[in-house]
């Protein structure tokens, strides 16, 4: 497959735009009210310049370099690169790369925008949106979606079906002719999910909602968005149970989705609650972490990532998860391939080795980005990709010049997520990392201890 071929974006990579055979041109309103509170700007500018660059019939030989555009973008190849991306997540692009005899040469392949009533259908699209643009201003989307239909239930439909209509009678050619064509016709994808779907004990969540209202059929119903809110929020079955009875008409048994989406949204803040216990990871996968290391895998995988920062923040008395932390956790969480765990080392790496406050979304994005290209899924392999980081610089390093240091308030990427760059000037010290663990063993210990209450 394509998509594991190494790959690495150079200003002078060739490129050649073309489209999916349903792509049928940018609606700008769609893209304006759906699809830009998702995007970075450069990841809008990106997709505008590549449909200005779509032509009929595009010969591989017909290519430009990426040059081009960022000189039109005014910005770098890594910005390209992760605009890419981000474009990539939400199905408007599909990437494809070779080297023929002219050299490496990318496919961009340009796809079909979703309606807003697919768009608002496609629950990991959904949530992603309402926690972007908040509940009032998804409200009105679903209502601008919803806005030319009228409820027919009253009416008798009168509509024809084709056979009513058409009398077709094909000859063997015309069938030999028609199955060609569809053989000629490439077909359109569905965009590629590929974040991990976490365990639900639906038996256990049916046995709770269904004797207090909720109709047999609406989990299964319901079942992507249950799994989808469950992912990113870190919920547990119980309070699954709870969340779904509070957006279900008891009188009719059915589940409002919509108001679910809000219920999750506005109730599903960090609490204090018993982790649960990961499977072991397999032991090729920790064979050659130290004992500390293996303990940091364990003990990232046994929390979703918008609690397991909530407990690293308060062992390292860095304050409270900011409303921006949390939209950077749900990208991390909805469009890359990383496991909660690897998602949870990051922010280990980011707040206790690196000693920041906050997750900055820049410095954490470009980070996630590189690792997935390197192909980090697991936590395991997240401290994998740290430990080498920490190997490579413990070789002698080459004297460096004092001259043209300055203060900067932009993250510093450490070597591992970015290419050519420097080691961080600024890391926590063996005392305050051992500390951090320390207090964030504490606050594990106390929330293991047995709820009388529950």
């Amino acid at each position: 497959m394509m998509g594991t071929t190494p790959f690495k974006l150079q200003p002078q990579t060739g490129y050649l735009v073309a489209a999916s055979p349903d792509y049928a041109g940018i609606v700008q309103e769609w893209l304006v009210d759906y699809y830009q509170p998702l995007l970075s700007p450069t990841a809008l500018s990106l997709l505008l310049a590549l449909s200005g660059r779509l032509v009929p019939n595009p010969m591989p030989a017909e290519r430009h370099q990426h040059t081009v555009l960022l000189d039109q973008l005014g910005v770098g190849i890594n910005q390209i690169d992760q605009a890419r991306g981000r474009l990539e997540a939400l199905g408007l692009l599909r990437t494809f790369f070779r080297v023929d005899q002219l050299g490496p040469v990318v496919i961009y392949q340009l796809q079909a925008l979703k309606s807003p009533a697919e768009f608002i259908n496609e629950d990991l699209f959904a949530v992603v949106l309402l926690q972007h643009v908040g509940e009032r201003r998804y409200q009105q989307l679903v209502d601008k979606a919803n806005r030319y239909h009228l409820a027919t239930d009253d009416y008798h439909e009168l509509t024809q079906g084709f056979f009513e209509v058409f009398k077709p009678l094909a000859s063997p050619a015309d069938q030999h002719t028609v199955a060609a064509s569809k053989d000629q016709l490439g077909q359109p994808s569905e965009p590629r999910v590929t974040a991990p779907e976490p365990s639900v004990d639906w038996q256990f969540l049916a046995n709770q909602v269904q004797a207090q209202g909720l109709a047999s059929d609406q989990l299964s119903k319901h079942r992507q968005l249950i799994i989808a809110e469950k992912r990113v929020y870190g919920l547990t079955e119980l309070e699954l149970a709870t969340l779904l009875l509070a957006a279900t008409d008891l009188t009719t048994g059915e589940l409002n989705s919509e108001q679910f989406k809000a219920v999750v949204a506005n109730r599903a803040a960090p609490k204090e609650k018993v982790p649960v216990k990961p499977a072991p990871q397999p032991a090729d996968k920790t064979g050659t972490l130290t004992p500390q290391e293996k303990a940091l895998v364990l003990e990232a995988d046994q929390g979703a990532p918008l609690q397991y920062l909530t407990n690293l923040k308060k062992a390292t008395g860095s304050g409270f998860v900011t409303p921006t932390e949390r939209r950077t956790l749900e990208r991390l969480v909805s469009q890359t391939p990383l496991t909660d765990g690897a998602i949870n080392v990051l922010s280990y790496y980011v707040v206790v080795e690196q000693g920041n406050a906050n997750l900055a979304p820049n410095f954490v994005n470009t980070i996630a980005n590189n690792w997935t290209r390197q192909g980090v899924r697991t936590a395991a392999d997240a401290v994998a990709a740290i430990q080498k980081f920490w190997q490579k610089t413990s070789e002698p390093k080459r004297p460096t010049s004092k001259k043209g240091r300055r203060k900067t308030i932009v993250e510093q990427l450490p070597a591992w997520a970015q290419d050519d760059s420097k080691q961080p000037a600024q890391v926590a010290s063996p005392e305050q990392i051992q500390a951090a663990k320390e207090a964030l063993a504490k606050l594990r210990a106390s929330e293991n201890k047995p709820h009388h209450n529950q």
